[in-house]
């Protein structure tokens, strides 16, 4: 689908930089979506604080997820999900630009939500409100201003199965050992390596000889990855200078030099989904394709004593 702001087409070109988002605001159809997240739920408050001029606020943690079976932070079903993205102006002609800071999860996220729900003309801010600010650009303080829905203009949420994975087509994947499936955890060292798991907080390190913790998940959460995965940390797809994403040819060059091929289907998860946003954005940007998000991630693996752990 072309971008209906002139840009070029945004299957190839799914950033945006500072400056063209500086150009474009205000303009009629586009939304500019601020999702800051933090585990201590100042996430709105720094939005309230300064935001890009026009950008209306939306918490991946509070906003798009829900809890199925005890399994925490799932996205919104289509229903609940087309109605909060009306409820902030998104309709099935909103062409939406997606931002953050430092690590970008959260716009990872809201691209790949819309994406999976038939949504194609969204967007990433490159940089982010780290480099907006840099920039020396104008920010905003306060609570964004009513949005004014009109009732004939909607969000038709369309769900793209192909966009997310399951827990039970990894399982025979892993099982046979396909060629044709890669598995990639996104999750920092500690946490792929069994040492720590996701917090809202941050790694949550075990004593020694644990193998078990207690988070408050369905059931103790184990620690380790699931057998086959390979290791590929999201944040170091960034530039930790400028918070830009790395060039698509350094990005290929990472996932390569982990062994994922482009003719894969390259299954992304981490603790709850977030970080393998980041990940499988990361992976467009570098020529892939066939991707799919497993939301549930460890969340529901590391809780579910029949899925095997390595």
């Amino acid at each position: 689908m072309l971008y209906s702001l002139g840009m070029a087409n945004i299957d190839l070109q799914p950033l945006v930089s500072t400056s063209w988002l500086a150009d474009h605001i205000g303009d009629a159809n586009l939304r500019i979506v601020d999702m800051r997240w933090r585990g201590d739920g100042s996430g709105h408050n720094r939005y309230v604080a300064g935001h890009i001029p026009g950008a209306i606020h939306l918490d991946w943690h509070s906003d798009l997820n829900h809890t199925v079976d005890g399994v925490r932070d799932l996205l919104l079903p289509p229903e609940r999900f087309a109605a909060v993205m009306q409820a902030a102006g998104i309709n099935d002609d909103s062409a939406v630009v997606a931002y953050a800071e430092t690590d970008h999860s959260g716009a990872a996220r809201l691209w790949w939500a819309l994406r999976y729900y038939g949504h194609d003309q969204v967007v990433v801010l490159d940089g982010g409100l780290s480099r907006w600010r840099a920039e020396g650009r104008p920010v905003e303080v306060g609570e964004a201003a009513p949005v004014a829905v009109q009732p004939a203009a909607l969000f038709t949420a369309q769900i793209k199965k192909e966009w997310m994975a399951t827990a039970d087509e990894i399982g025979p994947a892993i099982a046979s050992a396909r060629g044709d499936v890669a598995v990639v955890d996104t999750r920092p060292a500690e946490q792929y390596e069994g040492k720590a798991v996701w917090t809202p907080l941050g790694s949550r390190y075990l004593e020694p000889g644990e193998t078990t913790i207690d988070i408050g998940a369905r059931s103790l959460m184990r620690v380790g990855h699931i057998p086959g995965a390979v290791h590929l940390h999201a944040s170091a797809n960034l530039d930790p200078n400028n918070w830009t994403y790395l060039p698509p040819e350094a990005l290929q060059a990472r996932a390569q030099a982990a062994g994922i091929r482009p003719e894969q289907r390259v299954i992304t998860y981490c603790g709850v989904g977030i970080s393998a946003s980041l990940g499988l954005f990361s992976l467009y940007l570098a020529g892939y394709r066939n991707l799919a998000l497993f939301d549930a991630s460890w969340e529901e693996w590391g809780t579910d004593p029949n899925r095997p752990v390595e």
